[in-house]
């Protein structure tokens, strides 16, 4: 959400639109998930949160909401007529605040195709030019039992390997712009390749059109938080106008249940363009895929080996 920058810009809005003296200090961390981890075994020994917001993946959410962690907070009420009820998740515990479209990220002039769909790094001139992550990022999602299924995805997933030349995390996109990858199959997102592409760089990122998933990035406050009331203050204004731009100003993407949201229009041209709709992985979504979460790991075990 832009670090330091990003700090100063939230604090300023915030405390122009509040009327509030907040300051707001961003210290940078681990993984969404091990800051996650440490706020349960603050909580667990009686100690204060090291953060008084969260912010995670829905796939780590899911797991982490059902520990107890998070304050329940009535966050339509605090925002009438603009936070919508279909944001909030887990009983108040949890508040959507992006959107981010799945699939594929490439290099557009490398490529040896226009790929469509997943299938297409199948194709043997895709061979030695695919990395993929060393997490297996999407991999569960795509394992789910309204997506392919756990055979269907492991089968792909035996497949996609001898295509993979190495491994990548999601955001080393400058390796897909060099060439030294031609493309990220399945990548985390579309957020944050607009960065490069405003540069100039040849990426970009696609809906495969056996792949149509969208999944969200959530703001919680914990219950142990030093400074809940300034938490809650913090993540109604990310869910304002002014507070949506900065996050789509650092990170490229914004929530898409709100009307102004560039996302929002997206996920409708992707939509009629694959002729079908966007499956919304949300958190009762990653609670259901317990089948996904297991192939998952034995999917991790074919891909995420040193190529």
């Amino acid at each position: 959400m832009g670090g330091t920058k990003g700090a100063a810009d939230f604090e300023a809005g915030m405390n122009k639109m509040f009327g509030t003296k907040i300051k707001i200090k961003f210290t940078p961390g681990p993984s969404m998930p091990a800051v996650g981890n440490e706020i349960a075994m603050r909580a667990t020994a009686g100690q204060p949160a090291q953060t008084d917001v969260f912010i995670a993946f829905s796939r780590d959410m899911a797991e982490l909401i059902e520990k107890k962690l998070f304050m329940a907070v009535n966050w339509t009420e605090l925002a009438p007529g603009r936070i919508p009820k279909e944001a909030v998740e887990a009983d108040g515990t949890a508040l959507k605040i992006l959107t981010g479209l799945l699939g594929v990220t490439y290099n557009t002039q490398l490529a040896p195709s226009k790929p469509e769909s997943l299938a297409d790094f199948l194709k043997p001139e895709w061979k030695g030019k695919i990395a993929t992550t060393p997490y297996s990022a999407g991999f569960d999602i795509l394992a789910g039992k309204d997506v392919f299924g756990s055979q269907k995805a492991l089968d792909y997933a035996k497949q996609l390997s001898p295509q993979i030349a190495g491994l990548t995390r999601c955001d080393e996109n400058e390796r897909l712009a060099s060439g030294e990858f031609l493309a990220m199959v399945i990548d985390c997102g579309d957020l944050g390749q607009q960065a490069l592409i405003s540069k100039g760089a040849p990426i970009a990122h696609f809906t495969p059109k056996d792949y149509p998933v969208m999944s969200f990035y959530y703001l919680t406050v914990p219950k142990n938080a030093s400074n809940p009331n300034a938490a809650i203050l913090f993540t109604v204004f990310a869910s304002m106008p002014e507070g949506q731009k900065i996050i789509r100003d650092y990170w490229g993407g914004d929530m898409h249940l709100y009307p102004e949201a560039q996302t929002h229009k997206t996920a409708m041209e992707v939509e009629a363009k694959i002729g079908q709709k966007l499956h919304s992985i949300d958190l009762s979504w990653q609670n259901d895929n317990a089948e996904g979460r297991k192939t998952h790991a034995e999917i991790n075990k074919i891909l995420a080996v040193k190529k």
